[in-house]
């Protein structure tokens, strides 16, 4: 669409510097924190790997040692990867998508991990509930890395309830002194409106957070003051308490 509107020749494909090959076309395989990853970067979810998550992931593997891990809207496997590599007695991830789970089922088989995750395909909100109703208290913690629920404003009300729904359920399921590592990619979601969502989010559910970490995205993706909307990702680890 792009190139229509710039008035260009349309293109499909790919160019490739020399001697890069791969053994599957649109795909390729990265190292990031240690771990391997088999990224699709024509078929999966924009370039097929965020790179903008790169040392929360690093923050999440140094607390998982020994912890139960649900890692939710896990996509490729990329938060549970780095809890299963930090000593994470068990993780659970769950994404609604077939194809990213099997693409993170892949990642655990390159990387010796995959007796140590479990993957469900499930919906996020659904699982929550389920577990929930079968008064689950094993996860000490829990990631949410949900795709962006509002890309305008117009959907931020909506976006508010969604987040403040299952940052509430994830806080009922974690027991005292277990831990939630929540983030937000949406701009229009800014740092007021998550913070303010998560206190509401911990009153609903009847906890109170103590703040371990606050942090953003990756160095490589800079925050340009004067440019609002490049401060986007926020990511918040609590305890439970």
């Amino acid at each position: 669409e792009i190139r229509t509107l710039e008035g260009l020749e349309k293109y499909e494909g790919f160019y490739r510097a020399e001697g890069l090959s791969d053994k599957e076309e649109g795909t390729c395989e990265i190292v990031e924190n240690g771990i391997i990853y088999k990224v699709d970067y024509v078929g999966g979810q924009k370039t097929g790997f965020f790179l903008d998550q790169k040392y929360n992931r690093l923050a999440v593997s140094r607390l998982a040692k020994g912890r139960h891990v649900l890692d939710a809207f896990t996509h490729t496997g990329s938060f549970g990867l780095n809890a299963a590599k930090g000593g994470a007695a068990s993780v659970v991830s769950v994404d609604i998508s077939a194809d990213a789970l099997a693409v993170a089922k892949e990642n655990a088989k390159k990387n010796g991990l995959d007796g140590k995750i479990t993957y469900l395909r499930a919906d996020v909100f659904d699982y929550l509930d389920a577990c929930l109703a079968a008064g689950r208290r094993d996860f000490d913690l829990i990631i949410l890395d949900p795709p962006a629920f509002t890309k305008s404003r117009d959907t931020l009300k909506n976006a508010i309830r969604g987040y403040k729904e299952i940052n509430e359920k994830a806080m009922r399921l974690l027991p005292r002194g277990g831990y939630l590592a929540t983030c937000s990619c949406s701009h229009f979601m800014t740092e007021t409106y998550f913070r303010q969502m998560l206190h509401n989010a911990a009153e609903g559910a009847g906890v109170s957070l103590k703040q371990i970490e606050a942090r953003a995205q990756s160095p490589d993706h800079p925050i340009l003051w004067n440019v609002p909307e490049t401060y986007y990702l926020k990511f918040y680890i609590f305890q439970i308490v």
